[in-house]
């Protein structure tokens, strides 16, 4: 079978590949797809279960914020995590193969121990493969504070946190920001216009007499 026949289209969203890799040309180009990847990279029961035991680790329950694993922060690793068979090519750049052999490294035993032994899993870890670690550590943070629930943690339990409302697009600050003045708005840029540098001239200040004292007594 030619080469070409063999090769099977990138999922939908998957992050761009670029062009110098000929030999997958039908993997998307172009930014990654806004939300991730359509079909998630999928995880066993237990490969599941290292994450949301991972996660739980770097961030626990506590003051009021649900622990990571209650917030699908597995589905989210499924949507950042670039699929087999392709090179990562945008932030975290984790890909499914090393990732899910981590994940096998740290297995059952992981799940079902205590917190301070997961914490020291974590340590080493993060002393043996600091790269990995920190793609690991951006995907439970992006996923946790992403959302809803944390979210709205976050007006609950922080003073100022209020009137916070998570990634400010695609609406922005429409709801906590004053209204524009509609006098004013409708008026501007009536007027306006810029002035070429050949024609910029000196501003005369022969008439700030404080400056011109403070400039005489200068060069007393």
């Amino acid at each position: 079978m030619p080469q070409e026949d063999a090769l099977v289209s990138a999922p939908f969203g998957a992050p761009s590949l670029g062009e110098d890799r000929p030999d997958q040309p039908h993997f998307e180009t172009g930014r990654p797809r806004l939300g991730g990847l359509v079909a998630p990279v999928a995880f066993d029961e237990l490969e599941a279960a290292v994450i949301d035991a991972l996660a739980d680790t770097m961030i626990p329950a506590e003051g009021g914020f649900p622990a990571a694993s209650d917030v699908g922060i597995v589905d989210f690793f499924g949507r950042y995590t670039t699929p087999t068979g392709f090179r990562a090519k945008h932030f975290p750049y984790l890909e499914e193969d090393k990732l899910k052999s981590a994940l096998a490294g740290l297995g059952e035993e992981f799940v079902n121990a205590d917190t301070d032994t997961r914490t020291q899993a974590v340590l080493r870890l993060e002393k043996d493969d600091e790269e990995f670690f920190a793609q690991v550590r951006s995907l439970v943070y992006y996923g946790y504070y992403s959302a809803n629930a944390v979210t709205v943690a976050i007006h609950q339990q922080i003073p100022a946190g209020r009137d916070y409302h998570g990634p400010p697009l695609p609406y922005g600050y429409l709801h906590c920001i004053e209204d524009w003045d509609e006098a004013a708005l409708s008026t501007s840029g009536q007027g306006s216009g810029y002035v070429a540098t050949d024609d910029v001239v000196r501003v005369d200040l022969s008439k700030l007499t404080w400056l011109n004292n403070k400039t005489d007594e200068e060069h007393k």
